[in-house]
């Protein structure tokens, strides 16, 4: 087996580190308080919920995860609730049958899911006042059960996009009386995730604890690595893993995707001739992907994406030397250029740090820049 994992979380034998997050993400969760992440997008966010997840399961602590990426309305969130709920216990006669009396009223349709097999549930809601009985109601019926409940809802930011207004505070009403269900929230436009918990004029503020999760210590990674590929009889050498690290920024979905292909090629002493060879094949199998994203931006904003991923880090885009040095044009130009970037998420503004820096989003869109 592939010990670098690029998708579904196995178990602690294959999870890096975040030793400090995940007591943190723990110790709110005993001491009954609802969390958020503020992250990058594909640091880990997700993998370090199921590891904890992994360890609540052992003490029968009932978890669930659902992502809203897709859902457009609240129609669509509480049917994602239900599903996620009902999932929980098909076999459990007794809260089967009280899960049904609960939400009845909505006449619900159980069908089978085309691409998975599974059973899907569906609720009747077509007037907009439905909701506000119908989420509570499905809380009030978890909390009821007197079961320590978790659930982590991905992709939170979503909520914004919902044509009911009111999204945000119908949930943060249901949530603060709850007792035995507390949340864990995260999402990947981070602008928006800071918006909805952290302004004063939100529903959401100051009601939760907040993790900032930044990259993996460097050094854990390289021991993490080398002992993934020694545990499965390769040598690699401290060059070859000082290379995939520097290639990878330290990132957490580039690092295990690079060390994932190098695995799957089956060569036994790892090179740094080796880690560059991969990664040349990643860049040439994703280009198609990396020329779509030219033809969605205007000439300007492609030359300011190239310009950050040259510097892979710039503290001040708006300094004349930057500007000259990459003809990107005036201030002007460049803050109209950096703010639609940030918009669709081609860049990050780390603010995280001594000194806050833009960084390109994709670390292998920012190798294969440079290249061009």
């Amino acid at each position: 087996m592939n010990p670098f994992l690029i998708s579904a979380y196995i178990s602690p034998d294959y999870f890096c580190d975040r030793e400090s997050e995940t007591k943190t993400l723990t110790d709110n969760i005993n001491n009954q308080s609802n969390t958020v992440f503020f992250a990058q997008r594909r640091i880990g966010k997700t993998a370090l919920i199921q590891q904890v997840f992994y360890f609540l399961k052992k003490k029968k602590t009932t978890t669930i995860y659902f992502d809203i990426y897709a859902t457009q309305n609240l129609k669509d969130f509480t049917n994602q609730l239900a599903n996620s709920i009902y999932s929980l216990f098909p076999e459990n006669k007794s809260l089967t049958k009280r899960f049904w009396e609960a939400i009845k009223v909505l006449r619900p349709v159980i069908s089978v899911d085309e691409l998975s097999g599974s059973p899907q549930l569906s609720l009747d809601i077509t007037q907009a006042r439905q909701f506000e009985k119908t989420i509570p109601q499905i809380f009030q019926f978890l909390d009821a059960q007197n079961i320590k409940t978790i659930i982590a809802i991905d992709e939170f930011q979503q909520i914004l996009n919902y044509p009911e207004k009111n999204t945000e505070a119908l949930l943060r009403s249901c949530i603060q009386h709850l007792k035995n269900v507390h949340f864990i929230f995260c999402g990947s436009n981070q602008k928006m995730m800071h918006h909805i918990f952290n302004s004063a004029k939100r529903p959401f503020y100051a009601s939760t604890k907040s993790i900032n999760l930044q990259k993996i210590n460097t050094g854990v990674y390289a021991g993490f690595i080398k002992q993934h590929f020694e545990k499965q009889k390769f040598k690699i050498s401290k060059e070859a893993i000082d290379l995939i690290l520097e290639l990878t920024d330290c990132h957490t979905y580039y690092t295990q995707r690079l060390c994932h292909e190098i695995f799957a090629k089956g060569i036994k002493t790892i090179q740094p001739e080796l880690v560059l060879q991969t990664i040349n094949e990643i860049l040439l199998d994703n280009e198609g992907v990396y020329f779509q994203y030219r033809n969605l931006l205007t000439p300007s904003q492609w030359n300011i994406l190239k310009a950050i991923a040259i510097e892979r880090k710039i503290e001040q885009p708006y300094a004349q030397k930057f500007m000259h040095r990459h003809n990107v044009g005036s201030s002007a130009n460049v803050k109209r250029g950096i703010e639609a970037l940030v918009e669709k998420e081609m860049i990050y503004y780390t603010i995280n740090a001594d000194k806050p820096y833009y960084e390109v989003y994709d670390k292998f869109l920012m190798l294969w820049l440079q290249r061009k």
